[in-house]
């Protein structure tokens, strides 16, 4: 679509955005607590990059090809999406105020 993608809005959500980072800051948290974990978890991501970069150098032939069909996909998934945030506004919340709201703690 024109508009964006789906997948890029979706990230965008403030809930998804907040969720996000918060599992990411505990992730760094636990690295750098527990300095093996740090060291296997950096292992991780490096060979998770390596097989990420290597799945896009080989699925973008394909993806090309695909492309038509993934602007429709997309179109009806922009639909979707923008009926999800009129029906669920707690989307458009960070986690920390879906927490506050619903009195749940970190």
């Amino acid at each position: 679509s024109a508009r964006t993608s789906a997948v890029l809005r979706v990230s965008r959500l403030p809930l998804v955005r907040s969720a996000l980072q918060s599992v990411m800051t505990a992730y760094s948290g636990v690295k750098g607590r527990y300095p093996l974990l740090g060291l296997v978890g950096g292992v991780a991501e490096v060979g998770i990059r390596s097989i990420s970069y290597e799945a896009m150098r080989r699925a973008t032939p394909l993806l090309q090809s695909l492309e038509p069909q993934i602007k429709v996909a997309n179109s009806y998934a922009l639909v979707g999406l923008d009926r999800l945030e009129r029906n669920f506004p707690i989307l458009n919340q960070s986690a920390d105020e879906v927490r506050s709201v619903l009195h749940i703690r970190k």
